[in-house]
């Protein structure tokens, strides 16, 4: 089919023949037309420029960020936190929280200490509780501290990891399902105590008191514990019945102003308590729908599912229409802003199918996480008036629980 003459190639005829019906048929027979056609010379690609791995910090100008939680339902045992700059939407670097991890951020803002569990070969063998500690600027891994085998491995919610009022103690939630709190010493880089709270669920840290917690607890009460510097209990305390679990429970997630507490009820009741002293003390309670928003079914969902601002003033819930038994956990339809001074609500958003909000610590800023879509969304906030920052869509894979740096 071809002669070597001279140095160059010489095709015969059936060879000339062959090349042109290859012209008009390369796509059908490709292989044929590539054996059949001449070589190609040309030079070769220049080489890749090496990659060279490096590390770097977070601008410290870069303040306003939001740290959400994401327990990667699909891939539970690979969680983790992204961290967003809040204004433009920018990803600015991750942290793992392995097999359901939950985490809390030092009041400084310095350190985000992660609760999580480690399996030996990843989905199997020896399991190992650990408090982890990140810093914050550069996301780099500090140190651990091992933990009892007992923690609550659980969706992201904020009252299972907290830190004490003085910053000295890391409380973790456990369950085993019998329920208890780790007591973590940071400053010796040790457990100090395990502590037995039968019925109560949540830590709930006082501010002015530096090792006092509170918890909600099955029967309707709330429970108040005191420690002492070497993490042992001083202690107990438990209010009277504050809410009725069968009728209207009270959700979870709880708002914090120093040591005001706000809850809201499935039915939309809000109940502001003061967790300094003590023992429990209610401070106020209203309803935050009225009658005609009772027929409607107008009712709170949501996982973190209301905000209130660190002035204490305002309050934003996600609410939903056609609500009823099972449906505290549906999007917002609706955002709600009331103020807490008069009790009134002052304005009304669209819902985004918001489950979880938090402020900035200015107040000036809302943020959320859409339970449809997965997505962060941050708003400009100014007595209810939302005007749009940034939205991150997804943030996440099943996105739960943030919380704002700034």
């Amino acid at each position: 089919m071809r002669v070597l003459v001279a140095g160059r190639v010489s095709y015969s005829g059936a060879a000339r023949r062959l090349a042109g019906w290859c012209g008009g048929v390369a796509l059908a027979l490709p292989l044929a037309c590539v054996a059949a056609g001449p070589a190609k010379k040309g030079a070769p690609p220049p080489e890749l420029e090496r990659e060279t791995l490096t590390t770097a910090v977070i601008a410290p100008e870069m303040k306003e960020r939001v740290y959400v939680a994401d327990i990667a339902i699909s891939h539970i045992s690979d969680g983790r936190i992204r961290i967003f700059d809040a204004r433009g939407g920018k990803f600015l670097g991750m942290i793992s929280t392995a097999y359901a991890g939950n985490f809390t951020v030092s009041d400084k803002r310095d350190e985000v200490y992660v609760a999580t569990s480690h399996l030996a070969r990843s989905t199997r063998g020896d399991r190992t509780d650990v408090l982890e500690v990140y810093d914050t600027g550069s996301l780099a891994f500090k140190y651990e501290v091992v933990l009892p085998p007992k923690r609550a491995q659980a969706l992201n919610y904020r009252g299972l990891v907290r830190a004490s009022g003085n910053g000295r103690f890391v409380l973790v939630q456990n369950a085993t399902p019998a329920t208890s709190i780790t007591v973590v010493d940071l400053a010796g880089r040790k457990v100090l105590n395990e502590i037995a709270t039968p019925g109560c669920w949540g830590i709930l840290p006082a501010a002015s008191h530096g090792a006092r917690l509170s918890m909600l607890c099955g029967d309707g009460t709330v429970a108040t514990i005191t420690l002492d510097d070497a993490g042992q209990v001083t202690d107990k305390q438990v209010s009277g019945k504050l809410f009725d679990p069968d009728l209207d429970a009270w959700f979870h997630h709880a708002e914090q102003v120093g040591d005001r507490y706000w809850f809201v009820s499935f039915q939309g009741q809000l109940t502001e308590l003061d967790l300094g002293a003590a023992a429990p003390q209610v401070r106020s309670q209203r309803w935050l729908v009225d009658a005609a928003q009772k027929k409607q079914g107008w009712r709170p969902g949501g996982y973190q599912n209301f905000a209130v601002d660190p002035g204490g003033r305002w309050l934003v819930l996600g609410m939903h229409d056609k609500g009823g038994e099972g449906s505290h956990k549906r999007p917002a339809r609706q955002l709600w802003t009331f103020d807490l001074g008069s009790g009134k609500r002052v304005a009304t958003a669209p819902g985004h199918g918001t489950v979880s909000l938090t402020f900035s610590r200015s107040g000036q800023r809302l943020n959320a996480l859409d339970g449809e879509k997965g997505a962060l969304r941050t708003w400009q906030f100014n007595a209810g008036a939302l005007k749009a920052l940034a939205v991150v869509e997804p943030a996440g894979e099943a996105p739960l629980h943030l919380e704002s740096h700034d």
